[in-house]
């Protein structure tokens, strides 16, 4: 691996956006700032000059979630090249730092979890030659679970808590790890806060009001205590502009004696910064598989000659978000008139194979075919095979065919 590839984390926000990278030899992320912002802020403003335009705008991912239109000096903008536009700007300066860095792989992490902006993402990072073999979109609790797995042991040998307190939103997340499984699984549960943050709001008043200031204090000691009653929690973690001036850090610390507390601005870019790392190869961690409504449960396999020998090719990883899944692959058939499919169900052990027929070649398959293969999923549950004939040199053209076969897991 060259020393020029890049491990790259980006936290993708509504009013900024934070950069880190990792140079193969690095041990911690290192943030990136705005060369042109000579205070080294590592708060980047989501903000982009629009393509074809001079007007600068800001608040364009809340519009793409919702799919409203953007408008530029009058005109309507494609939110795909927006995207875009602001996401080369921000990867370009890591060049400063990096001149000759390449990126090896690049996890994006966004607060929102719906489909067609995760996809929208990908499009933009499409345009700009990065494609889903170099290029991720996990949610807020993927990043936080990479984070975590990446500090020292003792800091999670129990449950481990996040308060997150962005946005006049409180969102608590909880990781458990079940070391019963091997390898490990690892959740999270998340649960929402809005009537504390509703009070936290109300209770903002002029510095000095201790009434206000007491109020503030009373609604974070209730929050806490509700989340952390009766569980086992090793550490806690507190992340947002809401915590921002400190108010919470004394009365967390002091409901958290025994426990580890800590508070920054960098956990969810860091923790991309990791999940690109590994999965770019360098493996650092211990195996586990990453566990929630959006992760396949499953390995799917099909036995191929590579390498000089038969084995096991793994078209899809438990763990997977569902929509990441796209891999392709050519096979030759030799006599073989099927491909075995085998289904690896990691939650319950079970083990399942499945026959995709290749009738429609019939007479072509002792090495006078080369069949591709493409999986992707169309939901957790719902695994799709794309087969064709791509025919065998000039010889054996091919017969432009292509059929699908539906694997429900």
């Amino acid at each position: 691996m060259s020393h020029r590839d890049l491990y790259m984390g980006l936290d993708l926000r509504d009013s900024f956006s934070q950069l880190a990278v990792m140079a193969p030899q690095d041990e911690e992320p290192k943030m990136i700032s705005n060369p042109q912002d000579k205070t080294g802020q590592i708060q980047i403003p989501t903000e982009v000059v629009i393509p074809g335009t001079r007007e600068t705008i800001g608040g364009f991912l809340v519009k793409i979630l919702e799919q409203e239109p953007i408008i530029a000096a009058g005109v309507e903008s494609d939110p795909v090249n927006v995207l875009a536009a602001f996401l080369q700007k921000i990867l370009s300066f890591t060049r400063r730092d990096f001149p000759e860095g390449t990126i090896r792989r690049l996890v994006v992490t966004t607060p929102y979890r719906d489909f067609r902006f995760i996809n929208t993402i990908y499009q933009a990072l499409e345009k700009l030659g990065i494609g889903k073999d170099r290029a991720m979109v996990v949610d807020r609790r993927q990043s936080f679970v990479y984070y975590v797995m990446n500090q020292k042991k003792d800091l999670w040998v129990n449950q481990v808590g996040l308060f997150d307190y962005e946005n006049q939103e409180i969102k608590y997340y909880q990781m458990r790890v079940d070391r019963y499984e091997r390898p490990p699984f690892v959740t999270v549960e998340e649960r929402a806060y809005p009537e504390y943050a509703k009070m936290l709001e109300e209770s903002v008043s002029e510095e000095g009001d201790i009434a206000g200031e007491k109020t503030k204090a009373s609604v974070v000691e209730a929050m806490v205590q509700g989340a952390l009653h009766g569980q086992i929690i090793t550490t806690v973690y507190m992340t947002g502009g809401g915590f921002e001036d400190g108010f919470a850090d004394d009365i967390v610390k002091r409901l958290c004696v025994g426990r580890h507390v800590f508070r920054g601005e960098n956990l969810y870019v860091y923790g991309a910064c990791f999940m690109a790392r590994e999965n770019g190869g360098e493996r650092k961690m211990d195996p586990f598989i990453y566990w929630d409504d959006d992760t396949i449960s499953v390995n799917i396999t099909m036995e191929a000659y590579t390498n000089a020998k038969v084995q096991e090719v793994i078209l899809a990883k438990a763990g997977t978000p569902w929509y990441q899944v796209d891999y392709e692959l050519d096979v030759i058939p030799d006599g073989e008139e099927e491909l075995q499919i085998k289904v690896y169900n990691m939650r319950d052990k079970g083990v399942h194979t499945h026959i995709l027929s290749m009738d429609g070649i019939q007479g072509r398959l002792d090495r006078k075919a080369r069949i591709g293969i493409q999986i992707r999923f169309a939901g957790v549950n719902k695994c799709i095979f794309t087969i064709r004939d791509k025919g065998f040199g000039e010889f054996y053209p091919s017969s432009h065919r292509i059929w699908e076969e539906i694997i429900m897991i």
